[in-house]
């Protein structure tokens, strides 16, 4: 039988209270969202924004990754459209990075290769790209790499800040490229991502999270509330009435407005 969160709310709000939010609870919620307590230690903080920014995920549309696993590809450019210029560059350099093989088909023709994903490229990690992934970096419309950004300065904290309807711990922050990252050592990653102005340049950027406490389904607010949940940047979504993007929703490595 389902645990109801309704009561796990319920419970929480007679023992704490201020642990708890008014964010839409029902039997089939996995997980309970509540603002982080204007006391969250800056140490947690900085924690959680490094985490983050190192995990989060960049992804990269390229529908002829629809093949990988499936079917030969011919990479003959006569054979390719104007939207899969940039494909072959983007196989070789998920190749190069192990997440999955190559094999000439020469039996099929001269341009002809077979791509497969590795264990690597199956077991990567929970990142999304659309409709490109269920929990592999390789999906079936392109793939997605952490971001890797290091931390670099806590600009502002603010409390108890309402966005729409829901209220966050807003925190802006300077970040770099991590020197270690893929990113670092593979400039046509970048390319395929847009370039020094795309998604991940090279320098110093100012960024935004919005921080709220998540609870997953199988972790009980009462075990240590209000400050156990952790620290974590989803959205709301009012047009579904859910949460989503559950983890990076509110993390803006660029914040709106800036190029």
């Amino acid at each position: 039988m389902r645990k109801s969160i309704t009561a796990t709310l319920y419970a929480c709000i007679a023992i704490a209270a201020t642990a708890c939010s008014s964010s839409p609870v029902d039997d089939d919620t996995p997980y309970m969202v509540v603002p982080p307590s204007p006391s969250t230690p800056k140490s947690e903080i900085r924690a959680a924004i490094e985490d983050l920014i190192s995990t989060y995920p960049v992804c990269i549309r390229v529908p002829l990754f629809r093949a990988v696993d499936v079917r030969p590809l011919n990479l003959d450019p006569a054979r390719l459209g104007l939207n899969d210029e940039d494909a072959e560059l983007a196989f070789d350099v998920m190749v190069r990075l192990g997440y999955m093989t190559k094999v000439p088909r020469p039996d099929l023709g001269d341009r002809v290769v077979e791509f497969k994903r590795t264990q690597l490229g199956d077991d990567a990690g929970e990142l999304r790209a659309g409709e490109a992934t269920d929990s592999a970096i390789i999906g079936t419309g392109g793939f997605c790499v952490p971001a890797r950004r290091k931390l670099v300065e806590i600009k502002n904290i603010e409390d108890n800040a309402k966005v729409a309807d829901s209220r966050y711990l807003i925190v802006d922050f300077i970040h770099t490229e991590d020197p270690a990252s893929v990113w670092a050592q593979n400039p046509d990653l970048r390319q395929l991502a847009g370039g020094e102005h795309g998604q991940v340049p090279s320098g110093p950027l100012v960024g935004r999270v919005l921080l709220q406490r998540v609870w997953l389904r199988d972790k009980h607010p009462l075990q240590g509330a209000p400050d156990s949940g952790a620290l974590w940047a989803p959205n709301y979504d009012y047009v579904h009435n859910r949460w989503t993007d559950i983890r990076w929703g509110g993390v803006n490595l660029r914040p709106w407005g800036l190029n």
